[in-house]
């Protein structure tokens, strides 16, 4: 009698602990699901693209402004969303806007530096190799 109540005891306290371990908090959930829905590809080679052609000496970065508009969430889509509490949505709503923004102009800014760079490094070995 003393082993079954022993391993009850066992089995409840181990299903107590593990009760609410997996509950995100909002924030949490909209990073997470903004680094896997930002296509890191897109803005790499937009940034690529930009700094290659040396676009951003004639009209700023446009590149740039448009990674950091925020991208549009719609609520229904989501579905760990449904049921929730409008506090709870919007600072899931404002975690995903921000962290997919500071993905994208991360990844624009690592494709403007290499084209840039690419660009740059090609006309420096071309010049040379004109002497």
């Amino acid at each position: 009698m003393s082993r079954v109540i022993c391993v009850l005891v066992v089995v409840l306290m181990s299903a107590i602990s593990t009760v609410g371990v997996c509950e995100q908090t909002p924030v949490e959930l909209g990073q997470q699901d903004a680094q896997r829905d930002v296509y890191r590809p897109k803005w790499f080679f937009a940034g690529c693209l930009s700094g290659t052609f040396f676009t951003w000496l004639f009209d700023g970065n446009q590149v740039a402004r448009d990674a950091r508009k925020p991208p549009e969430v719609v609520v229904v889509n989501v579905p760990n969303l449904l049921g929730k509490p409008p506090e709870y949505i919007n600072k899931y709503v404002s975690a995903y806007q921000a962290e997919s923004v500071r993905i994208q102009v991360r990844w624009v800014d690592y494709g403007w530096m290499t084209g840039t760079g690419l660009m740059a490094g090609g006309l420096v070995i071309g010049l040379i190799s004109r002497f």
